[in-house]
């Protein structure tokens, strides 16, 4: 039941959030507008967070989801791994923690909070502000360069190639899903 209940305030989220996005595209909010909507937004959703699963439930939702991008990563990327099964999954939490620590070293320099939201599409504030939406792309394309360079430690140069490639492809991906989504919000809202 109470799984139900956490699938049900996550998909609310999700559409109180479009709800977000049409509003600040239709009234052409500024990066600080737009932030401020969907910083209390999140707090929102934590206190309800707060409520059906407690303290200790809310704190693994917050780590599942500061850590989504590295995870999503190290697993994607699972696949362009060579080796035998024991070394494979040794590189690839390597590169969990490589992604990661690049992730906290990224997020400090730009000063923002360690549990902002990296995967673009993710982080909703980056649909309804293009200004924002680039600046996540290059913090994330800055995540898998630093990581990149980690990686050189204990992927081999084909490896590293791969990656690269993976980088390339995820930055554009990511950018054409934001303006995507954009673009389908923005009629609604003019």
């Amino acid at each position: 039941e109470q799984a139900g209940q956490f699938n049900d305030l996550l998909a609310d989220n999700t559409m109180d959030n479009v709800d977000l996005i049409t509003q600040a595209l239709h009234d052409n909010k500024t990066g600080d507008e737009i932030g401020q909507l969907f910083s209390a937004q999140n707090s929102a959703l934590n206190d309800k967070l707060l409520a059906l699963v407690g303290p200790d439930g809310l704190a693994q939702y917050l780590d599942y989801t500061k850590n989504l991008g590295s995870t999503l990563t190290a697993a994607q990327f699972a696949a362009s791994l060579t080796g035998d099964p024991a070394t494979i999954a040794g590189k690839k939490n390597q590169l969990l923690q490589a992604m990661q620590q690049a992730t906290q070293s990224t997020l400090a320099a730009a000063g923002l909070p360690a549990d902002h939201q990296t995967v673009p599409m993710l982080n909703f504030a980056n649909i309804a502000s293009e200004e924002r939406g680039a600046q996540s792309l290059q913090l994330l394309d800055s995540i898998y360069a630093q990581a990149a360079a980690s990686a050189s430690t204990f992927l081999n140069a084909d490896e590293l190639n791969k990656f690269q490639e993976f980088r390339t492809n995820a930055i554009q991906s990511s950018q054409a899903q934001l303006l995507m989504n954009r673009k389908m919000m923005a009629p609604i809202s003019k």
